[in-house]
């Protein structure tokens, strides 16, 4: 699969529907996330162990970002459904141009590559239920992290 590209990095507020952007990717990713559960493999859980790996190892966020990217795609491939796969590459398109708007410290990164590792374990373990947990938490960490960049509502 060719690298993803990346949105370049940008400062300045959201752009308007940025929390539509979010919602409809829990509703893709959840539904990936359900079917996966039921229809994934061992090929498909190397490769999102691949995929974590690389995150692990990435000096730079870009290559953090490709591998996030893919580890995300490999769920909607695992749903057997290609119009969920198209539906994800666009998400993840529009997520990488919002999350180019925010600082990616270490801890952070970690912290989300964590939540893939116990991801991966719901799945292998086509634990629906859980794997939904875990992917929910890990989307309201990204959607956390942004609304912090609106500016503070008027008194």
């Amino acid at each position: 699969m060719p690298e993803p590209p990346l949105a370049e990095s940008s400062a300045g507020p959201l752009p308007d529907g940025w929390h539509q952007v979010l919602d409809l990717r829990v509703a893709v990713e959840v539904g990936a996330v359900t079917l996966a559960a039921d229809r994934i493999d061992d090929e498909t859980l190397r490769i999102l162990r691949e995929a974590v790996d690389r995150m692990d190892a990435a000096r730079e966020f870009d290559d953090y970002r490709r591998a996030d990217i893919r580890f995300h795609i490999a769920i909607a491939e695992a749903s057997e459904v290609p119009r969920l796969v198209a539906l994800m590459t666009e998400i993840q398109s529009e997520v990488s141009e919002l999350i180019a708007r925010i600082a990616h410290p270490p801890q952070v990164l970690r912290h989300s590559n964590t939540d893939h590792r116990r991801l991966i374990e719901a799945l292998r373990r086509h634990d629906g239920e859980r794997a939904v947990r875990i992917l929910r938490m890990h989307l309201d960490g990204t959607e956390h992290i942004l609304s912090g960049l609106m500016p503070a509502a008027p008194r």
